[in-house]
């Protein structure tokens, strides 16, 4: 399960930056696949900021906007996960690698326990739309 630390970064993200997390993690984050070699942190974060804009466009500009704080909550969620493994060099940097096998099991384990996704699956097909018209618009989450 999520770690406290973990548990306690994600519930600073706004409910918006909630909905895009769960949104790419249900829709998206399978179809990650890297180069195994090492990554410096900003450069993943860049990465995953690109991918989440990608995946959450059609919800409009405020949806994307949320993606760089989305984009770390998740990077640093995955390299506790182990989803990235660490190495530091020998200048004192920190590199990151991708784990194949690590981060299909986080994003398998975010999809069953996240709370935005699970509200999703049991509300149906047309939760994304109206959850993103709501929180983009201002308006109450629907019931």
């Amino acid at each position: 399960f999520l770690s406290t630390l973990c548990r306690v970064s994600r519930m600073n993200l706004s409910g918006l930056e909630q909905h895009v997390f769960a949104y790419y993690v249900a829709n998206a984050a399978e179809q990650l696949n890297m180069v195994p070699r090492y990554w410096p942190y900003g450069e993943l974060k860049l990465l995953l900021e690109d991918k989440v804009q990608v995946a959450v466009r059609k919800f409009g500009l405020k949806a994307k906007m949320a993606s760089p704080n989305v984009a770390r909550v998740l990077l640093d969620l995955l390299i506790e996960r182990d989803a990235f493994s660490t190495v530091k060099n020998e200048h004192g940097g920190t590199m990151h690698q991708y784990q194949t096998a690590n981060y299909r099991s986080c994003v398998r384990e975010l999809q069953e326990t996240d709370p935005v996704i699970l509200k999703a699956k049991a509300a149906g097909p047309g939760y994304w739309e109206e959850a993103f018209a709501a929180l983009t618009s201002g308006n109450p989450l629907p019931s």
